[in-house]
């Protein structure tokens, strides 16, 4: 009797699951996908671009309140003040932007559109500072002011570290009121005058931090130009007077040659 009252049972519940309405099957795939979507943007697998310049595309402008809409193509839209662009955009600009943050407290792109061309310039300073130092050339800047422990000098727009262990001038940086005043007789290179320095160290630390070492003057400034122009005229006097006391020998030599002949 048991066993017959489970088999009827389970013809039951055949009965039941064969009348009852269908449902669509849910892979489980198919329910992580919503989860998949929601953190695509926040995975390991998302490029870092902190530091990087990306192309935004605008999508919208709202003039009245002084924003713009832009799509990135890596998050959702990114809004920009009106102030911050350097023209009035339209739809359908493609505006630059480097990206600050990767994700801010509201997990979004921080990004900044200011002052772009100056550090795009600053960049290929750097790189040129980089070659220059690996092949052991000369570059070319101007010492401001002094500072502890040394010099700054500009160089193509980026500060650099003079040591004064480094520095190869007679005397310190003078001013160009005191050269002058000296009737530009002095030895000192003159603060603003370009000079020529020698990269002794360069270090960078992410995006903001980057120190240049140089050392010298190396050639170049006016007083510089004096002492080789000087010691161009000196060499010159000399060879003059070394070719006029051979010339004075010869004459002399020859003329004790031809006494003998002249007494026969």
């Amino acid at each position: 009797m048991i066993r017959r009252g489970v088999a009827l049972a389970r013809r039951a519940r055949s009965r039941d699951l064969a009348t009852a309405p269908s449902t669509p099957s849910t892979s489980p795939r198919d329910a992580r996908a919503p989860r998949d979507r929601a953190r695509a943007h926040h995975n390991a697998l998302t490029p870092n671009l902190q530091g990087k310049v990306i192309a935004t595309k605008i999508i919208a402008v709202d003039a009245r309140n002084g924003v713009a809409s832009a799509l990135t193509g890596i998050r959702g839209a990114v809004t920009y003040k009106l102030s911050e662009l350097d023209d009035a955009p339209r739809v359908g600009d493609v505006v630059e932007a480097r990206v600050t943050w990767m994700n801010n407290p509201a997990g979004a792109l921080d990004l900044e559109v200011r002052g772009l061309a100056r550090r795009r310039s600053l960049e290929r300073v750097w790189r040129e500072l980089v070659r220059a130092r690996d092949a052991g050339a000369t570059v070319r800047g101007r010492i401001l002011n002094a500072v502890n422990g040394g010099y700054a000098v500009g160089i193509a727009g980026m500060i650099a570290f003079l040591p004064a262990r480094a520095y190869r001038g007679r005397a310190p940086p003078t001013t160009a009121e005191k050269a002058a005043a000296a009737g530009g007789k002095a030895d000192a290179p003159v603060v603003g005058e370009l000079c020529g320095f020698k990269i002794l160290k360069m270090t960078s630390s992410g995006e903001n931090y980057k120190n240049v070492v140089v050392s010298g003057p190396v050639g170049g400034g006016a007083n510089e130009r004096r002492a080789a122009a000087k010691a161009r005229h000196e060499k010159a006097r000399s060879w003059g007077t070394k070719r006029r006391g051979d010339d004075e020998a010869e004459a002399a030599t020859e003329d004790e040659a031809a006494s003998p002949d002249e007494e026969g």
